[in-house]
């Protein structure tokens, strides 16, 4: 019986990979294309537009794409989709010439054909796509059946530049004659994010790079892209929105339409996404807490602190401000609806527009010889402080000491687009530090 069993196990063929039995057609067709048996391909990989599929899923298909046609032993690889990487380790160790680094990137196409990855769609876990092989000479091309390959299927649902660069094609699509849009900035639902503004910024890259391209530049058919400031009122012939949210399991989606006179234009639908490599935090907060997370705080240069946590009615409010280097200080109290006072310095008082030393400390309002501030009614508020060297730089230091309290007058209430665009801009100014403390009454 043992002996049975084995003739049956050696007797028995291997069975083949179904993937590759389905590229075997695909293959006979492109040898036929190139007219010889011994291919060698450069596997070009998925369409950068596509959103089916993130970066890296797309990146993980095509070497799986790879390594199937490899195992046929039927193919050679160009290494057309890697020639940026081997160009960076040449010139990082040799160098290389512009003759030399054009004469690689020419033989990293110079396979018989480039192939393609085209159609894709996502079940699950799964992608399904073709391969389709164009020949060098562009007379022939191939084109295989469905081929399905498995992803790994976590936060990155969906890339979200892919997202934007589909947005802005379907939007040349709905109006071709488009000559502006206006940027608004992001909504976060339920509160505010810093992923927000990222987001934003890559709407306003994907329509720069539109604006840019070839086909515009070729046509001269122009399009300016400009951004609203937070907090304004975005508005325009043609305006781009987009909304950031969050659910209950912490899953990240994303929606962009353009609007033009009331009617919206190509909405992408509300599209889950990952957020990998966007560096911002997608909790919605309150405003102050929004503030307090995304301060630029370096604890070795500046700190605030309050001398009591809560402050109660009659209380003397008072805080205590210590720097670690020389740096002129611009402080603000913040109040939960986006409005904000300028607290310091004060106009016609030297001892607070004059920088702060390393190693000092002083207490606000009295070490700037300010009148006492007594505690009332019950509130909340932020005290915030930007600090830096050489101070601001002029228009933002005019902006700020034009609100700022005088000798004989009372700070003006900044509104919440002067306070968004400030802090948009001094957080933007190279050097600044931040230090922030909630101001609690009870």
């Amino acid at each position: 019986m043992a002996a049975l069993l084995a003739t049956i196990v050696t007797s028995t063929p291997a069975r083949a990979d179904p993937t590759t039995a389905t590229l075997g057609p695909f293959l006979d067709a492109v040898s036929a294309c190139a007219g010889r048996p011994d291919l060698t391909l450069a596997v070009i990989g998925v369409e950068p537009g596509q959103t089916a599929l993130s970066r890296e899923q797309a990146e993980e298909v095509r070497l799986a794409i790879e390594s199937r046609l490899q195992a046929s032993g039927r193919v050679r690889l160009a290494a057309a989709a890697d020639v940026v990487r081997i160009k960076a380790l040449r010139e990082g160790t040799t160098g290389l010439s512009g003759v030399e680094a054009e004469a690689q990137i020419r033989a990293a196409f110079s396979g018989d054909a480039s192939v393609f990855l085209v159609e894709p769609r996502r079940a699950g876990e799964t992608a399904a796509l073709r391969l389709q092989a164009i020949t060098r000479s562009v007379q022939c091309k191939a084109t295989s059946e469905p081929v399905s390959v498995p992803i790994r299927v976590g936060a990155g649902v969906a890339d979200v530049d892919a997202v934007m660069e589909g947005a802005v094609k379907a939007l040349g699509q709905a109006a071709p004659n488009a000559s502006a849009v206006e940027v608004c900035p992001f909504v976060a639902e339920g509160g505010h994010s810093s992923c927000a503004g990222v987001l934003t910024d890559r709407l306003v890259i994907a329509l720069d790079a539109e604006a840019r391209s070839v086909n515009r530049v070729l046509k001269g058919a122009r399009l300016d892209v400009r951004r609203s400031p937070p907090g304004t009122v975005c508005a325009g012939p043609l305006t781009a929105r987009g909304r950031f949210l969050t659910d209950r399991e912490r899953h990240t989606f994303m929606e962009v339409e353009f609007q033009r006179d009331g009617a919206v234009l190509a909405p992408t639908g509300r599209r889950r996404i990952g957020l990998d490599g966007l560096g911002c935090d997608p909790t919605p907060r309150p405003f102050l807490d929004h503030l307090a997370a995304t301060a630029r705080t370096d604890g070795g240069r500046l700190t605030v602190a309050p001398t009591a946590t809560p402050f109660s009615a009659g209380q003397r409010l008072e805080l205590r401000i210590e720097s670690r280097a020389r740096q002129s200080l611009y402080c603000w109290i913040v109040a939960p609806d986006e409005t904000a006072f300028v607290a310091l310095p004060v106009r016609e008082n030297p001892a607070s527009l004059a920088p702060l030393k390393p190693g000092e400390a002083r207490r606000y309002p009295r070490g700037y010889g300010l009148d006492e501030i007594v505690a009332g009614e019950p509130f909340e508020n932020l005290f915030s402080c930007f600090g830096i060297e050489g101070g601001l730089p002029p228009e933002l230091a005019a902006r700020w000491l034009a609100a700022a309290p005088g000798a004989n007058s009372e700070a003006k209430l900044l509104p919440p687009p002067d306070v968004l665009d400030l802090l948009d801009k001094i957080r933007a100014t190279p050097g600044v530090t931040e230090a922030t403390a909630r101001i609690v009454v009870r």
